[in-house]
């Protein structure tokens, strides 16, 4: 039986939950490989030797690499033994780059692996949009393409609002995961606004504002749920719009609708069809896709 939203809400009283963001200690910090692979991104002299050396100072992320350029999602049928064979035959230089700084930043994080608000769920949704958005923007006419490796790490990174909620204010992200839970046919953002007061976009795009990341990443992050956005680095936004609405009719994701707003189909320079037939291109590879979550996760 479902829960009155309601009846959750008294104990909560999260109008403070913004004045105790900003007045926290215990954001997480960026992890340093993050800055590393930040660093080297910006750095025109940059290398390919350079991103194999900071990737190999993490284990877990070089491991996860590995797996990621060896998955069947890739189609590479040959044996890859070295993150230097994975950059030069499979990912190439920028997607790897945007690869790691993905996998390093949800390090930051200690939460759960299961639930909705768990670290499954998000590496799933995460990696599922990251993936179609790439496949996505190879259709797109190239006036309209923006940049491939920060599209794809926009699908990374545009919920990490979720996890900083769970990270920082455990027992009220336990509450809403309950709530969720028990209101499956509501809208996750409209339950957070109900809940907590703000919802993960403004959350999270604080956290990407503290971390100093791209314009680009910050628009991803603060109006993925918002068709009407026109503005600077609008594109972002909208395919993680795209994507999310997309996924949902697989039920993965927290998407509201699963309509696909023929303005932005239009400003991206693709159809209706073109965006169907990537999400089945994405969904044949679910197997491999929930393999690499759950090694995200991990």
């Amino acid at each position: 039986m479902r829960e009155p939203m309601e009846a959750h809400n008294k104990p909560i009283l999260l109008a403070s939950l913004r004045q105790r963001i900003e007045s926290t200690t215990n954001l997480p910090a960026m992890p340093e490989v993050a800055q590393a692979l930040l660093r080297l991104n910006s750095d025109p002299n940059g290398n390919i030797n350079d991103v194999v050396e900071i990737i190999e100072t993490d284990p877990s992320i070089a491991a996860q690499i590995l797996r990621y350029a060896r998955s069947a999602f890739f189609g590479f049928r040959g044996e890859i033994n070295s993150i230097h064979q994975a950059v030069t035959t499979v990912l190439g230089y920028g997607l790897t780059i945007d690869i790691a700084l993905g996998l390093s930043l949800g390090k930051a994080f200690s939460i759960p692996s299961y639930g909705p608000m768990g670290l499954y769920p998000f590496w799933q949704h995460s990696i599922y949009s990251a993936a179609l958005i790439e496949r996505i923007i190879q259709i797109m006419p190239r006036q309209h393409r923006p940049l491939p490796g920060l599209g794809f790490l926009c699908g990374l990174l545009h919920n990490f609002g979720v996890l900083l909620i769970a990270h920082l204010f455990k027992k009220e992200a336990s509450m809403l995961q309950q709530i969720i839970l028990a209101n499956k046919d509501k809208p996750v953002i409209e339950i957070e606004r109900q809940v907590l007061g703000t919802d993960h976009m403004e959350i999270g795009t604080w956290l990407m504002r503290s971390w100093n990341l791209q314009a680009e990443i910050q628009v991803a992050v603060a109006e993925h749920h918002h068709a009407q956005y026109s503005d600077e680095h609008a594109a972002y936004s909208r395919l993680s719009l795209l994507a999310d609405r997309l996924l949902q009719r697989h039920n993965i994701g927290d998407a509201e609708s699963t309509e696909l707003p023929e303005a932005i189909l239009s400003s991206l320079g693709i159809s209706t069809q073109q965006a169907e037939e990537q999400l089945e291109n994405i969904i044949s590879a679910s197997q491999d896709l929930d393999q690499l979550a759950q090694q995200f996760a991990a």
